[in-house]
C-alpha cells in the first residue's frame, strides 16, 4: 500500500538586483544565505540568484521565514543590502529524494511556489483612477511576497503587501534590533550587543513599528488551514 504524499511549505526566493552586486559581494550574500539555511533541511540553490527551501507544512514555519528575512535584512556580517521576492507554496510533494540534488523533489507544493514567484515577477499593470470609482487602487505595485495554497484570499494578499511595505522602510539600525528581538534577546542584551541604551533599542523598535508587523504575521498564522 502506497503511503500518503508528504505535505510541505516550499519557498522559492529570488534575489532582486543581484546582477548589480560585484561578483565578490554576490558570492558573500549567497554564502551567508547558505550558512543560515543549509543545516535546516531541504535548502538548495536552484539556479542563478534563486534558491528553494522546503519546510514542514505548519504555521510555525512562517516564524522560520520571518527570522531569516530579519537576519538577512540586518546583514550583521557587513554584507551589502539585498532585497528578495518570495513565492510560498503549500501542498503535496509527490516526488521525494533524500539526496537533495537539483530537481530532486516535485509536486503541487513546488508548482504553487513557482507560480507565486512568477506572479511577483510579472510587470504590474497601471490604470487610470476614474470619477465614479475613486477608491479603486490604480498604481502599479511591486510585491515581495505571495502565498499559494490553492486559495486566493484578497485580504491575505493585501496584508502581505502592507507588511512588506512596512519592513521596506526600515533603516539598517531598525533591521538590526528587529532581528535580535525576533531571536528572543531582551532590550538589555540587544543594547549590550549593539553598544546602545535600552531606551535606544525601544525607540528603534517603536520607529520600525515592529509590533504592527508582527500583528500581521500572527494573523497569517491564525489563518492557516490545516489540510
Amino acid at each position: 500500500m502506497l503511503s500518503s504524499p508528504t505535505r510541505k511549505l516550499v519557498v522559492v526566493a529570488d534575489l532582486v538586483g543581484s546582477r548589480r552586486l560585484t561578483p565578490l559581494d554576490r558570492r558573500a550574500v549567497q554564502a551567508f544565505i547558505r550558512e543560515i539555511l543549509g543545516p535546516r533541511g531541504a535548502f538548495r540553490y536552484s539556479g542563478g540568484d534563486e534558491f528553494e527551501w522546503a519546510l514542514p507544512d505548519l504555521p510555525e514555519s512562517l516564524d522560520e521565514l520571518v527570522r531569516f528575512r530579519l537576519r538577512l535584512g540586518a546583514a550583521l556580517e557587513g554584507l551589502p543590502p539585498v532585497r528578495f521576492r518570495v513565492g510560498i507554496g503549500r501542498g503535496e510533494v509527490t516526488v521525494e529524494d533524500a539526496t537533495g540534488g537539483p530537481y530532486a523533489e516535485d509536486g503541487p507544493a513546488y508548482h504553487r511556489a513557482r507560480a507565486a514567484i512568477d506572479r511577483l515577477k510579472a510587470k504590474p499593470s497601471r490604470r487610470r483612477r476614474t470619477h465614479d470609482r475613486p477608491l479603486d487602487p490604480v498604481g502599479a505595485t511591486r510585491r515581495a511576497t505571495a502565498i499559494d495554497d490553492g486559495r486566493w484570499l484578497p485580504s491575505r494578499d493585501a496584508l502581505l503587501l502592507l507588511m512588506d511595505k512596512l519592513a521596506g522602510g526600515w533603516t539598517l539600525p531598525q533591521w538590526e534590533v528587529a532581528h535580535l528581538s525576533a531571536e528572543g534577546q531582551t532590550y538589555a542584551q540587544i543594547g549590550e550587543r549593539l553598544g546602545i541604551s535600552e531606551q535606544a533599542v525601544h525607540k528603534r523598535l517603536s520607529a520600525a513599528q515592529l509590533d504592527i508587523y508582527l500583528e500581521g504575521h500572527a494573523a497569517l498564522k491564525a489563518d492557516w488551514v490545516v489540510a
